[in-house]
């Protein structure tokens, strides 16, 4: 779609047109929308709007008229470098000197040194990428510990809290999250105060189930907190990995854990398995699978369960 309005303003197509074009563009690149069979299009889109709109498009494609143009440089210039960016927290971590790694320069207004490579090229080239947030709640806490000591004369340390704080636990309960990082939202305090949080364990898993994807799973996973809903392991060897968070995967170390117990993954194997899933690479995902299903038979699974399994879970 950005392909198709960049291309429509350089050639001056009005941008009605434009937009129009760009919606009608289903769930698909656009060389395979123009390339593909149309058996092999619709038994794909399995819609009858985007069916009916890939339709439309293919037919404006082969024309000769400026829509058409469009279309056809947009497909060119479709998976380009449009522009750079810098990630907000992201910092690379060198043994040496930075340009002995990798190409640099200067970033946009600023004098600041970042990377030509982008954050999964510099990973797979060796560099250490860490994400180091700059948060005020921190500062939040630091000034509060000081006011504290003046106004009360009470001697704060904020580690030595303990994390089995009952009124603490209250304060979840009820939503009341402001200024609490991650817990803050309407959203998450809605959650929290149907999910009732009672040990620590369940504020780790609320914190990583709410954000895209994960995010489906959180009224089951309050229900089976509650024994409101059944709790299913898709196997019995999952069961010790999965207990704490009721048979829902939640965490990325349950993932490769899963891997190592079901399939025989090294940590090294399974860690590549976990970058694939957080990193959604569909063609590191498929090689794993052949590898997860063969692992998995030596443990008796058969090929049907394996499959499910890595399906359900991992794709």
């Amino acid at each position: 779609k950005s392909a198709i309005r960049d291309t429509a303003r350089v050639l001056n197509l009005p941008l009605p047109e434009a937009d129009r074009l760009a919606k009608l563009i289903p769930d698909l690149s656009l060389r395979k929308l123009f390339s593909w069979p149309e058996p092999e299009l619709i038994d794909k889109l399995r819609n009858q709007e985007a069916i009916s709109n890939a339709k439309e498009l293919r037919r404006i494609y082969n024309g000769t008229d400026l829509q058409a143009q469009v279309l056809q440089k947009a497909m060119e210039i479709e998976g380009s470098v449009r522009n750079t960016g810098i990630h907000a927290c992201g910092v690379i971590i060198t043994p040496d000197d930075l340009t002995n790694f990798v190409p640099v320069a200067t970033a946009k207004d600023s004098e600041m040194v970042c990377t030509q490579y982008d954050n999964s090229v510099a990973e797979a080239a060796g560099l250490l990428k860490m994400d180091f947030l700059g948060l005020k709640t921190l500062t939040l806490i630091k000034d509060t510990v000081r006011l504290v000591k003046e106004n009360r004369g009470i001697e704060l340390n904020p580690d030595a809290f303990a994390i089995d704080d009952e009124a603490t636990f209250a304060l979840f309960q009820r939503g009341e999250t402001v200024g609490i990082f991650q817990y803050e939202s309407p959203g998450m305090q809605k959650h929290l105060k149907e999910l009732r949080p009672t040990v620590f364990a369940d504020l780790i898993a609320m914190n990583a189930l709410y954000r895209p994807g994960p995010m489906e799973l959180i009224d089951s996973f309050i229900k089976r907190k509650k024994g409101e809903e059944e709790i299913i392991y898709d196997h019995p060897l999952l069961e010790p990995i999965l207990k704490e968070t009721f048979g829902i995967i939640v965490y990325q170390e349950q993932i490769m854990k899963i891997a190592q117990v079901i399939a025989g993954y090294s940590l090294g194997e399974a860690d590549l398995l976990r970058r694939a899933i957080g990193k959604k690479i569909k063609n590191e995902l498929m090689s794993l699978k052949e590898s997860f299903i063969k692992g998995a038979s030596k443990k008796s699974i058969n090929i049907k369960d394996s499959e499910k399994l890595f399906s359900s879970r991992y794709s």
